[in-house]
Formats: C-alpha cells, sequence, structure tokens
C-alpha cells in the first residue's frame, strides 16, 4: 500500500484551534465533553446517525467529525491535528497512525465493504458489465491514489490483468480511461451523480438512498474481488478517553452494527 503525502496545513491549524475553543473536559461516560472523530468519508451517514444516539446517551457530550479520506485523516492525525477517535477504511491507514505511537491499545475490525462500479442512471458509455470499462471513450473518474477505494479499485483491476478473461490490455485500457482524480470517494461518486463521468468504483456503502436513483451499480466478478476491511481505535492523545472508548462501544454494539448494515456495510463477528 502506498503511504499518505503531507497533509494540509491549513486543516491541521483549524482542527487544533476548533479544539482549543471548545476546551473540552477529560471526563466521559455522560459527564459530557467534545469528541472528535475521524472517520472515512464512505462512513458519512452511518457515523451521522450513531452520534446523534450517542448523544442520547451521553447527556452533555457533543460529537464532532472530521469525515474524509483515510490517508487525509492518518496524515493530519500524525502532523498533531487533535482528534480522540479514528476510523479508517483501510488497516495500512491505521497502521501508520499506530506506528508513531499514536494509537491507544490495538485497533479494532468493525465493519466490511465492497467495491462496486456505479455508472449514471442514464448510463450514456453503455456500461452493462465490468469489462466494458475498457471500452474507448469511457470517461472514468477515480479517488487519488493514496486513498483506500482508489487502491482497491488498482488492486482489482491488477487481478484483472492476471485472467484470461481481461488480461493486462484490460487494465491498461481501463486506467487509460481516468480523466480526473478525486479527493476521496464520495468526491468521485459525486461525479457520476452530476453527470461529469461516465463510471467510477466505489463501496456499495455509497450508493445511499438521496443517489439511488440517479444511479445504477455493476458488480465486479467475486473472483476479482478485494474485501475493504474497516478498523477504528481511540487515540493516545485524545482529552476524551472515556467518551472515545465509549463512543468505540457503541459502533462494535449491535446496534452500531445494526446501522452500519443498514447503509450498506457488513458486519463483522466480534
Amino acid at each position: 500500500m502506498k503511504r499518505a503525502r503531507a497533509g494540509s496545513v491549513a486543516a491541521i491549524l483549524f482542527f487544533m484551534f476548533a479544539a482549543i475553543g471548545c476546551g473540552g473536559s477529560s471526563g466521559g461516560g455522560g459527564q459530557g465533553g467534545e469528541l472528535t472523530v475521524f472517520a472515512a468519508a464512505s462512513l458519512t451517514d452511518a457515523f451521522g446517525g450513531l452520534g446523534e444516539t450517542f448523544e442520547e446517551e451521553n447527556s452533555g457530550a457533543e460529537v464532532s467529525f472530521n469525515f474524509t479520506s483515510s490517508s487525509t485523516l492518518a496524515t493530519q492525525i500524525t502532523q498533531g491535528a487533535p482528534a480522540d477517535v479514528f476510523a479508517s477504511a483501510d488497516e495500512a491507514q491505521m497502521e501508520n497512525v499506530a506506528n508513531e505511537n499514536l494509537v491507544a491499545g490495538e485497533p479494532e475490525v468493525f465493519v466490511e465493504n465492497r467495491e462496486v462500479v456505479v455508472v449514471p442512471v442514464e448510463n450514456p458509455a453503455g456500461i452493462q458489465e465490468f469489462g466494458d470499462l475498457s471500452q474507448p471513450g469511457v470517461r472514468l473518474v477515480l479517488a487519488l491514489d493514496e486513498v483506500p477505494a482508489a487502491e482497491y479499485a488498482l488492486e482489482i483491476l491488477g487481478n484483472a490483468a492476471e485472467e484470461p478473461e481481461y488480461g493486462p490490455e484490460f487494465e491498461e485500457a481501463v486506467l487509460g480511461n481516468i480523466v480526473s482524480r478525486e479527493e476521496d470517494v464520495r468526491a468521485a461518486v459525486n461525479r457520476v451523480v452530476i453527470g461529469d463521468a461516465d463510471a467510477t468504483f466505489g463501496y456499495a456503502s455509497d450508493v445511499t438512498p438521496d443517489i439511488r436513483d440517479e444511479v445504477e451499480v455493476v458488480e465486479i466478478p467475486e473472483d476479482l474481488q478485494v474485501v475493504p476491511t474497516y478498523s477504528i481505535a481511540t487515540l493516545e492523545e485524545s482529552e476524551e478517553s472515556e467518551l472515545a472508548r465509549a463512543w468505540v462501544d457503541l459502533v462494535l454494539s449491535r446496534e452500531g452494527q445494526r446501522v452500519l448494515e443498514e447503509w450498506g456495510f457488513e458486519p463483522v463477528s466480534q
């Protein structure tokens, strides 16, 4: 896996000043305080819903989120951005943070996902199956190299290159159809929704109810698939360690897994 590039200094300063302004307490477990969760963009909807549940169950607590690519989040954390919890769509990015001794305890796998090809409902490029991605003129968008969804997509294309049905020419043709690289997977999917692209690789969980009438899903053959695995951990520098642990417990709970499944994720056995 490729490692993250240098993150945005401006973003880091934003979170540092936000933390200073909020002046969170050191306690948790219903005693109030502000919890800051850094989470992969694909978790936006599921974690948003769980945030409301968390605030109801922890009187006085407030949850704020930073949703973007896991690689960007890992860079922000290692460069000093204050956060209490990190939820990554890529275990390698979690390892980057852990290698800097910034993770408290062991990261825990909490959910899996599935890569799909997303096309607009009008489907002007006529993409009916995975193999159609190599057709000349297809406008394919992909997240940036370091973004897990893009890395999984490249791994899938690498798997296809080894199969006689596709071969290395297929991989080369698909990569040649890339017309844009986006900040994260949600941004790539949005390019398809608004008609600026013919296809993208995204997660099944990215096909949310608000866009289901505007896109179609083209499944990737099982023998080419990879399994995106998400991990979560509290952070060593957290000033809300009890609240952070409570958040992780909620995500791992039956209720947390139910909500994640509703948003298209695949719960894992704990």
